[in-house]
């Protein structure tokens, strides 16, 4: 690592993730970490779409199985930082941010539904 630090459009990392793992894998000889967590980053966008669609046409365990896979793959997104010698910036901590809203918004809106109920004295 060169101690520089670089920081690039989050659409072209999504692309570079895709690009790097299925069209130049030579590039992680002996890196197998490394092309895991590119794979996996790669694949974050899909299954957050997946667990939304699942969400909205069927119901909840699928929902919850894809919501936990979701927030599991995240961290790979830090490997790969790390790897390419990246900065995650702002884009970075609000796309996370909107997942995490996105992915527990049923929970949130349930828990502020709730009213306490009155006591009958």
């Amino acid at each position: 690592m060169s101690g520089e630090s670089a920081s690039i459009p989050g659409y072209m990392s999504a692309w570079g993730t895709h690009w790097n793992t299925l069209v130049v894998a030579d590039r992680f000889q002996g890196k197998t970490v490394v092309f895991i967590a590119f794979l996996i980053s790669g694949l974050i966008n899909f299954v957050f779409l997946a667990s939304m669609a699942i969400r909205w046409l069927e119901g909840n365990l699928g929902f919850k199985i894809l919501r936990l896979t979701t927030l599991l793959m995240i961290p790979f997104c830090w490997i790969v930082f790390y790897d390419e010698s990246l900065v995650p910036r702002e884009g970075h901590i609000l796309w996370v941010a909107g997942m995490v809203v996105t992915l527990f918004s049923d929970s949130l809106s349930s828990s502020s539904r709730e009213v306490p109920a009155a006591s009958t004295s």
